[in-house]
């Protein structure tokens, strides 16, 4: 049964498990096949809503590849871009964390995915993609300094009404940023993390502490 048999025939958790399955196969026996069929359907029959459940096993077989072995993917992330666009959020935000595991190695593609993390968080459609879209710009930040630039003023935004529990990743994504950030960037993604401190959550608290500790 061909990859896209295998996810046109399952749904729901069961599509992710097949993912999980189809991920170790690339990484364990360097199935590049599965890889790159995988990531064709990202975004294959992007308009129909029938397809969302191949698309969402398809990028969830990328995302897992790209967090362990980011080069097997990286060359292939322009592919990928039209999956940021498809209907299903599922698939948005594993992409958009597929261009942040990738940014290092492949920086001129994934400056392209930052419009579509600043619609992300500007409609506020969700914690995870909304989440997922800060990491990215946390990702693309520590590259440089001209990208922390580039992404702090979208990131700020959310600094100022974040979802309930975005502030972990928002957090988190400054904790990668910060040293790329000029002095005026850095005292606000500090003056964040004091907001956070004494925050109800112990995971929130260590996150603001961390950053706290980068001054």
């Amino acid at each position: 049964m061909s990859v896209f048999e295998q996810l046109a025939a399952n749904k729901g958790t069961v599509s992710s498990a097949l993912g999980k399955a189809l991920a170790r196969e690339v990484l364990r026996d360097s199935r590049s096949d599965i890889l790159l069929e995988c990531i064709d359907l990202a975004s294959c029959d992007a308009a129909s809503p029938a397809s969302r459940n191949i698309r969402a096993g398809a990028a969830k077989v990328v995302e897992i590849v790209a967090e362990e072995r980011p080069g097997l993917v990286a060359p292939h992330l322009k592919t990928l871009l039209p999956a940021l666009s498809v209907a299903e959020p599922q698939t948005r935000w594993m992409i958009i964390r597929v261009m942040g595991f990738c940014a290092h190695l492949n920086a001129p593609v994934a400056r392209e995915a930052v419009a579509y993390a600043e619609r992300y968080l500007s409609d506020k459609k969700g914690l995870v993609l909304a989440s997922s879209a800060d990491l990215f710009l946390g990702d693309l930040g520590a590259i440089s300094k001209e990208d922390a630039r580039s992404v702090f003023p979208i990131l700020e935004k959310s600094l100022a009404s974040p979802l309930a529990n975005e502030a972990d990743w928002l957090l988190e994504a400054l904790v990668k940023a910060v040293p790329n950030l000029d002095r005026d960037e850095r005292k606000k993604a500090l003056a964040f993390a004091e907001r956070w401190r004494s925050a109800p959550r112990k995971a929130t608290q260590e996150r603001a502490k961390r950053l706290l500790g980068l001054q």
